[in-house]
């Protein structure tokens, strides 16, 4: 394993050549660094390959998203899909739009989208999207250096789709470089929501059938 530094900010990393179609997860503990990791990544990824960058939740300079029309409509963009647990446990994705949306995913390439998400443990995604995912993330713990915090995170393939991760390279992120880049709080709020769910549907409520006599 090598050991190499995240920084400057908007550079990637030798290994971080990701294209479209690919499915990169960043896992970890709340507030240990995966959100702002994957914000990071995506960040960079948009720029270096001149494509849109969308969000389910609020993040410099995206597009949100927060529907399954939304996703199914994706071209030409990098996808920030933090806390993916959340939509994929909701039993509306046992939906037949979710389940089209799922083998969907595979095009992916083919319409210029990368999806980077954030979840606990790589484990407890659904298996769908487990089987997809090539590369991963997992955070490592933090430490101060010169009064500057860092952020550990160590980087894995998945080469086989068969759950069993090999580590690569571990590497440390300056965080205060990309403090500002989203939305720290987004979810405590009422009406903060990280699930993408299909969209409501217009169609009329159905009328009240009324008892006569």
């Amino acid at each position: 394993m090598s050991v190499v530094s995240a920084d400057p900010p908007l550079r990637l990393l030798p290994f971080e050549r990701y294209m479209p179609g690919a499915f990169v997860g960043v896992f970890g503990a709340l507030r240990s660094g995966k959100t702002l990791m994957a914000c990071r990544l995506a960040v960079c990824l948009a720029r270096s390959l001149g494509l849109d960058l969308v969000s389910n939740i609020p993040v410099a300079g995206a597009r949100r998203v927060a529907t399954l029309d939304d996703l199914a409509a994706l071209r030409g963009a990098v996808l920030v899909w933090d806390e993916v647990q959340v939509s994929l446990d909701s039993r509306e994705w046992a939906s037949e739009a979710a389940r089209c949306l799922t083998r969907d995913m595979i095009l992916w390439g083919k319409r210029g989208v990368v999806c980077v998400y954030t979840s606990p443990s790589f484990a407890t995604v659904d298996v769908r999207l487990r089987r997809l995912t090539q590369y991963v993330y997992v955070t490592a713990g933090r430490f101060r250096r010169s009064g500057v915090d860092y952020a550990v995170y160590r980087w894995h393939e998945h080469p086989y789709a068969d759950d069993a991760l090999v580590e690569r390279y571990r590497f440390a992120l300056r965080l205060d470089a990309w403090y500002g880049v989203y939305d720290t709080l987004y979810g405590a709020s009422p009406g903060d929501t990280l699930a993408i769910l299909p969209a409501p549907s217009s169609a009329p409520a159905p009328a009240i059938a009324r008892r006569r006599g």
